[in-house]
């Protein structure tokens, strides 16, 4: 009696037809059809990953080609019969019409020279001479030049399949000669139902969440997991069990990635640690838990995201655990987990440390604050804007943390300022009125500066002078209630109000002096008076020339300083009358370049210039001297001088818009 020889499950259930090949229908037709109408082509490509049955379907397709069956005897016209002299004499190894070559190992120029050789002597007995080349990306550069003109114009009875796992390394030149098929993954339920097939076979028993760790073990490849199938038999017998299965093959359980997940959820650091010490006792492999934990992470947002768990590779206990537990986080939460997961997954392999960068990766999940969607804080933030303007305050609104120590509803309700005191001797009802001509104005200046002490003079709001800290625009004006919402309304929304925003330099160059444009709310008025009127006098005279003189040097700037005027002089400091925010910015955003034309035309010592809004001021620049600058015009005759930009406004159909 011949000895009962073992062969593994990989072997012994290779498909021998190809309604048996698994998960590739779409060559498996294919190649079906081209033997049901006699168009076979000289040469195939098989390409694909590992294990997807690649070098099986060559060899189906060999032993089809060289059936003796006729067609119409045949399943589907096209399955080799297994029953003739060619099948069984292939099956059992010896036909010399199908060679089998390992591009592996045989891969030189002189390699390919014997194989030439052989192809000039046709089949014996059998249709076609067939050649399978299994990993033909191997084959050397010369190898592939010497194999050009054979597979371009073979003999009318030799037919090649070549297989790889790497099509792109193998010369173009090669590829445009073949018929490419490429092979797919084999999905996890696939691999399930094949395990099942086997597992009937040979009277297995194997519960769903076995056959589903080694279906997902296999990652694709059904031969790896057949390959993972026969140790566990080794190691179980012939009744397969998770948990047992789970220890024996050194799988790191899905518990134990739900607990960091928990542990995130509580903020417990120390519970992560402790994990990492059970992971290392346990003797798991660091780098399969990190890729465990993204996979698991992966879950949870497919569960959060999606209305179902299909996408889920699990069964449906599992899934239903995930469903579960993923509303305990939001998307974003989720994200950055697996933001954190995926950069220890790299950090991983060439870490000298692993078990304090895989800590450090948890702790540091562990910490991570809760994201809040921006969109729900915006529409709050409206809410409440509303409800204000409406006069109506929720009384659940959160009090802000501070030093107030009254209560939310006297904390939270807008309150006007003091009066601030005056000083004896000020006259405050001869402040200078905001409107008439300037001359008007500094009269009433003079008389106002007459009613005041020679002491310390009243400083006006909204004019700070040089190297003096700015004051918060938070605090309301001491001259009239503030008209802004208080911030106290929002405290858990952005935190404090920003200050002010500096803009740069005109000229990115000049150290001396900055301007400050307030974005969000208009400055406070100037208070009336000057300390030099006799400077502003001058500085009104000089405007014109000033205005004409930036003109020369930047004319769109000169074009909007002719819209302003002198408004006040304190500490060195010139207030500038602006009709509007945009001129605002845009001469605030030139200011040392305005500085600079001002010193060099007035002679004056000035430190510094300040924009506010006045649009009722009119201006000193603002006289009809006949050489008005006009902005249209100007660009017109640049549009008209410049082809670029003439392309751009035909290319683009845009207009000249002042």
């Amino acid at each position: 009696m011949p000895e009962q020889r073992y062969l593994v499950t990989a072997r012994k259930y290779r498909p021998q037809r190809f309604s048996e090949v698994v998960a590739q229908e779409h060559v498996t037709e294919t190649l079906k059809n081209a033997l049901r109408m006699d168009r076979l082509a000289h040469a195939y490509l098989f390409s694909g990953p590992r294990g997807v049955g690649k070098t099986t379907a060559a060899r189906i397709l060999a032993k089809a080609i060289n059936c003796t069956t006729p067609p119409a005897e045949r399943d589907d016209a096209a399955e080799p019969c297994r029953r003739c002299e060619a099948c069984l004499s292939f099956e059992a190894g010896r036909s010399l019409n199908i060679i089998e070559l390992d591009a592996a190992s045989n891969n030189s120029v002189n390699d390919i020279r014997e194989l030439q050789e052989t192809i000039r002597i046709p089949p014996q007995g059998a249709r076609k001479k067939v050649y399978i080349i299994d990993e033909v990306h191997m084959l050397s550069q010369a190898a592939f030049n010497a194999f050009l003109k054979t597979l371009e114009e073979p003999p009318p009875y030799a037919l090649f399949i070549f297989a790889t796992t790497e099509p792109h390394k193998v010369l173009p030149t090669i590829l445009s000669r073949c018929q490419r098929f490429d092979f797919r993954r084999i999905a996890v339920s696939e691999i399930i139902a094949q395990l099942r097939h086997i597992c009937r076979e040979e009277a297995i028993t194997a519960d769903e969440a076995s056959l589903m760790l080694i279906a997902r073990k296999g990652d694709g490849a059904l031969r790896d997991a057949l390959s993972v199938f026969d140790q566990a038999v080794s190691l179980c017998g012939t009744d397969l069990r998770h948990d047992e299965l789970t220890r024996a093959l050194g799988v790191v359980s899905t518990d134990l990635f739900f607990e960091v997940t928990r542990n995130v959820v509580a903020r417990d650091g120390g519970g992560m640690l402790r994990l990492v010490d059970r992971i290392v006792r346990a003797g798991y492999d660091l780098q399969e838990f990190v890729d465990g934990l993204t996979e698991h992470l992966r879950n949870l947002l497919v569960a959060r995201t999606m209305p179902d768990t299909t996408l889920i590779e699990a069964v449906e206990a599992t899934r239903q655990a995930y469903a579960t537990h993923s509303r305990d986080f939001t998307e974003t939460d989720l994200l950055r987990l697996l933001l954190i997961a995926t950069e220890t997954e790299d950090a991983l392999k060439t870490s000298r440390q692993p078990r304090l960068r895989l800590e450090t990766a948890l702790l540091k999940m562990a910490a991570l604050t809760r994201s809040t969607d921006l969109r729900t804080a915006l529409a709050r933030l409206d809410h409440l804007e509303q409800m204000l303007a409406a006069g109506r305050l929720p009384a659940d609104l959160p009090a802000a943390a501070g030093p107030d120590t009254g209560t939310a509803e006297h904390r939270n309700v807008q309150r006007p300022a003091p009066a601030k005191p005056e000083r004896p001797g000020t006259a405050r009802d001869a402040r200078t009125p905001e409107t008439g001509t300037p001359e008007e104005r500094n009269d009433a200046r003079e008389e106002t500066e007459t009613a005041k002490p020679e002491a310390e003079e009243e400083e006006p709001a909204g004019v700070a002078p040089p190297h003096s800290p700015q004051p918060d625009p938070r605090t309301p004006s001491p001259e009239a209630p503030s008209s802004q919402p208080d911030t106290d309304l929002y405290p858990t929304l952005f935190g404090p109000p920003a200050l002010k925003k500096r803009t740069s330099r005109g000229d990115g160059s000049g150290p001396q002096g900055s301007v400050d444009v307030a974005v969000a709310e208009a400055p406070a008025a100037p208070a009336p008076g000057t300390d030099d009127t006799p400077m502003l006098r001058r500085i009104e005279g000089a405007w014109t020339a000033y205005v004409q003189a930036v003109k020369k040097a930047r004319i769109h700037v000169g074009a909007l300083l002719q819209h302003t005027a002198p408004l006040d002089v304190r500490h060195g400091t010139v207030l500038v009358a602006v009709p509007d925010d945009f001129h605002q910015r845009l001469l605030g955003s030139q200011h040392d370049f305005l500085l600079k034309q001002l010193r060099t035309t007035t002679r004056e010592e000035i430190a510094r210039l300040q924009f506010v809004i006045r649009p009722e001021v009119k201006p000193a620049a603002d006289e009809d001297t006949g050489d008005a600058f006009d902005a249209r015009a100007y660009f017109q005759h640049k549009r008209a001088e410049n082809p670029v930009l003439q392309a751009i406004f035909e290319q683009f159909g845009g207009e000249i818009v002042w």
